[in-house]
């Protein structure tokens, strides 16, 4: 593939990139005979691929790779890229496949480097019409997909999952063993739902939690005569898992709406009260010392030896996908320790605030700008299997699970597959090809083994769960790149990101004076090109205030 070389440039909305570039309606990007477009039956066509668990380590040739070419008469090349980074050296390199899926790259960015082409609606209507029941189901997912001049094409696909949507996904967990030890009243009611699984009514409040580290760094919660256990263990700072810190100051991880602008939880008066709620915490030794650190890995160890009885997770790690931290890992090595699950933390006489996505939108499909028509059909044939097993579920259940009767089989009722040999993700090609095809029915699946459905009245909207009114979408969210946030945004990402990391290090730490540098830091952000990102916000609707315009 000839690598491109000029850039168009890119205005402040896709759609008036979309239109300079004179692309709609010719017949390579979806013109008026794209619809009579088929796949030559007597034609096998070869298509690069990659997606989700396409690693370094992926197996070519794998069984669902295999069962893909068998099905659809292709010949697939999976090329792999494991990392953001290694997706940006593909696609520099000019070896951007004929289609991928990715939550990296935008469509902005990927139509300012001239890397993919608009689909059909109405090809996507012919080879795929499972997916647009989802998107009339979910209307602002078309917001997010369609080419603004022209709403007979799209510019991606997106797939989907309810795991985001139908489920209160964060969580916190305690040892509950060691708070009966201890005699800790938790101020909530506590129900015991499985044999060794405890699940709370509401949030722990934040001098509540307090209490707890305390007790559990100073009061021999483990009763070893020792002097050896830690408080909160090392999030992943990188992946969100500050939510049930920033749920006890009262804010979310995501857009917050602060007096009517729009502003990162980094930016707002209460994460101020973090930095200096967290520092004394850390001063306190209530922290883990490591908790700085971006390596969760640090922390499950350190729940699963036994030197920690608290840790940040998320309740869907109570399924099989997740053998390997804590709290599974935690259960199988030690039969004495039983578990608490919590919604998060509350400031105190407060309400715990978790974010919950605004669609169940999963993953963005892009089509290479050298992909005709033709092989576009075969392409949303592709498509079709992989995300909805063109029908069979028998084909889905292959995609995700591998082997029928070998690595699983379906339960009694024939509704559930059961799994024989419990295989990693990307393993035999497994989800490597479907991980964004996560239908009600797939969630299901993968998300609802018998220790999460045990507390699914807390956390499954099937069952009403209890705890998913605390859950909030983010203020407002650019979704169809209508403004230039996206664009300042990756240009001063890198340098903002290690600024906020760096000052976050330092006041937990100790090293600053949150209070005194405050100020400073708000205006290093606006010189960093925070404040000018954030205006971009400042005309677009609340996302409640999108939804209602589009119930009405």
């Amino acid at each position: 593939m000839m690598k491109k070389t000029v850039k168009r440039a890119l205005p402040l909305t896709l759609c008036t990139a979309m239109a300079m570039s004179g692309c709609s309606g010719s017949p390579k990007n979806g013109g008026s005979d794209a619809v009579s477009a088929e796949p030559d039956p007597n034609k096998t066509y070869d298509i690069t691929y990659t997606g989700y668990w396409c690693f370094s380590d992926y197996e070519d040739g794998s069984f669902a790779e295999k069962m893909i070419e068998d099905a659809l008469n292709v010949n697939i090349t999976v090329e792999k890229a494991e990392t953001p980074d290694t997706i940006d050296l593909l696609l520099a390199s000019g070896e951007m496949p004929d289609c991928m899926w990715t939550e990296e790259k935008t469509a902005s960015w990927m139509w300012e480097q001239e890397l993919i082409r608009t689909i059909p609606k109405s090809m996507v209507e012919k080879y795929c019409p499972k997916l647009l029941e989802y998107y009339d189901a979910n209307p602002l997912i078309y917001k997010m997909v369609l080419n603004p001049e022209n709403e007979d094409e799209f510019i991606y696909l997106a797939g989907v999952t309810f795991q985001f949507v139908d489920y209160y996904l964060p969580g916190d967990f305690y040892r509950y063993d060691w708070i009966e030890n201890l005699g800790i009243d938790l101020g909530v009611e506590v129900e015991q739902v499985s044999d060794r699984l405890y699940v709370a009514s509401d949030g722990i409040e934040l001098s509540k939690f307090i209490e707890i580290m305390d007790a559990f760094v100073n009061k021999d919660p483990d009763g070893n005569g020792k002097n050896d256990t830690l408080g909160a263990t090392a999030p992943d700072w990188r992946v969100g898992q500050l939510g049930q810190f920033y749920s006890a100051y009262g804010f979310t991880k995501e857009i917050n709406n602060a007096g009517g602008r729009a502003e990162q939880s980094y930016a707002l008066d209460e994460y101020k009260e973090f930095l200096k709620g967290f520092q004394d915490l850390y001063a306190r030794n209530l922290l883990d010392p490591e908790i700085i650190s971006n390596d969760r890995t640090l922390g499950w160890d350190k729940v699963n030896t036994g030197a920690s009885g608290y840790w940040i997770s998320s309740t869907n790690a109570l399924n099989s996908w997740a053998v390997d931290r804590p709290p599974l890992t935690l259960l199988e090595r030690d039969p004495n320790a039983k578990i608490l699950a919590t919604p998060g933390i509350r400031p105190d006489g407060g309400e715990v605030r978790a974010v919950v996505n605004p669609t169940p939108a999963y993953g963005r499909f892009f089509v290479n700008a050298d992909v005709d028509d033709e092989k576009l059909a075969k392409i949303l044939e592709f498509f079709n299997y992989t995300i909805f097993g063109a029908g069979d579920r028998e084909v889905t259940a292959k995609l995700m699970f591998g082997e029928k009767d070998v690595d699983w089989k379906w339960d009694e009722t024939g509704q559930m597959p059961v799994k024989i040999n419990n295989l990693n993700s990307g393993d035999k090609g497994t989800w490597s090809f479907s991980q964004f095809g996560q239908t009600e029915e797939v969630t299901r699946w993968v998300g609802e083994e018998e220790l999460f459905r045990a507390g699914g009245k807390y956390w499954s909207k099937s069952e009403n769960g209890s705890w998913l009114k605390w859950q909030h979408r983010p203020y407002k969210t650019d979704l169809a790149n209508e403004t230039a946030y996206e664009t300042i945004f990756q240009e001063i990402r890198g340098d903002l990101d290690a600024y906020v990391a760096s000052y976050r290090t330092q006041a937990i730490l100790g090293q600053v004076d949150v209070d005194a540098t405050w100020d400073d830091y708000l205006a290093e952000l606006d010189r960093l090109g925070y404040n000018r990102m954030m205006d971009e916000l400042e005309d677009l609707p609340s996302l409640e205030e999108m939804i209602e315009g589009f119930e009405k």
